[in-house]
């Protein structure tokens, strides 16, 4: 990254998290601040793909698009077992009249 602009930003972190973060660099024969860049961008892609999905989700929501949370829980809970259910079934809340 040399010729990358960037700013600088300062951070704290616990003594034994720099010193694993030190000893990280050394192994990978990274910079610190390459890591820890790399990991802030990773953090903050995470994030926005999460509140996108989000905000998603409430767009169906309110388009009246929803799973019961009953449904949801009883084929989360079924995964790894002999007994796994199908994916719930999108319900479509109807409009009052």
């Amino acid at each position: 990254m040399p010729n990358t602009p960037s700013a600088t930003l300062s951070i704290r972190l616990k003594p034994e998290l720099k010193k694993r973060l030190a000893n990280l660099a050394k192994a990978s024969g990274r910079s610190s601040n390459f890591l820890i860049s790399d990991a802030v961008e990773s953090y903050v892609a995470d994030q926005e793909r999460m509140l996108a999905e989000i905000r998603q989700a409430e767009i169906q929501v309110k388009s009246g698009h929803y799973v019961r949370h009953d449904d949801m829980k009883a084929w989360l809970l079924s995964w790894g077992t002999n007994r796994e259910l199908p994916p719930p079934e999108v319900r479509l809340r109807q409009a009052s009249r």
